[in-house]
């Protein structure tokens, strides 16, 4: 009794579960296929920005790139060692086969109506180039210009030179500069030793003054000497025909 209860309710069952399943299979044949959504791009990695360099005074291209320290080489100052005794001058040699002799120190004190207390010094050195003198002079040795003869700076600085007794002590190098300051040549020490001779400038002879000549006098007239002659005689041009005047008379 059991079981045909149990198989008529399995055959009222089965064309329910068979409609519902044919049902099924329609619904999702008629449902449209869903397509997948597209996964989303990644989006791109924004790129690295330079950060702006400071305008720093070792990084700017305007401004000079600084050295090491180690690699700048220090400007030596002349040093006045150089002693020459006995009367001796002092050598000295640059490039380009330029030399001279110092064979004399000195100095040229000018007053400066401006400051009278503080009169003005300046040093001078008398130099000998080939068989001419010349001056080197400045406000001290360890700077020098270029000059004329001893008596031609006199007449532009307005002032005798007071030459030392004895050379001074000069500087181991001499530095000849422009009147701006400018450094033109470098000559080294080389030596002590006996100056050539210099050469005297010929000395201008001065032409004698032309003596003025005496007038000399006038000359006397043929008719002014005849007027001077005796009382008796005639003036010429005045005298009588031979027989005017009768015999015994």
């Amino acid at each position: 009794m059991c079981c045909t209860a149990l198989l008529c309710v399995m055959l009222g069952a089965g064309p329910g579960l068979a409609q519902e399943d044919t049902t099924a299979q329609a619904g999702e044949a008629e449902a449209p296929a869903v397509k997948p959504k597209p996964k989303p791009k990644p989006k791109p990695k924004p790129k690295p920005v330079a950060k702006p360099v400071e305008n720093s005074a070792e990084t700017s291209p305007a401004a000079p790139v600084a050295m090491p320290a180690a690699n700048l080489a220090p400007v030596k100052p002349p040093e006045l060692i150089v002693v020459c005794d006995n009367g001796q001058g002092a050598f000295y040699e640059g490039q380009g086969a330029v030399s001279l002799w110092v064979t004399r120190s000195g100095a040229i004190t000018v007053d400066n109506p401006l400051r009278p207390l503080t009169p003005e010094t300046t040093r001078v050195l008398q130099v000998v180039i080939g068989n001419k003198a010349a001056t080197a002079f400045g406000p001290d040795l360890l700077a020098l210009r270029r000059g004329g003869s001893p008596a031609a700076l006199e007449a532009t600085t307005g002032g005798p030179v007071r030459w030392d007794e004895q050379l001074t002590v000069l500087p181991d190098f001499l530095n000849i500069v422009s009147e701006a300051g400018e450094v033109l040549a470098r000559l080294d020490y080389r030596r002590c030793g006996d100056a050539p001779e210099v050469k005297a400038a010929p000395v201008a002879k001065a032409k004698p003054k032309p003596v003025a000549k005496a007038p000399r006098p006038p000359k006397a007239s043929t008719g002014e000497g005849a007027g001077r002659g005796g009382e008796g005689a005639a003036p010429r041009g005045l005298q009588l025909p031979q027989g005017a005047i009768p015999a015994g008379q």
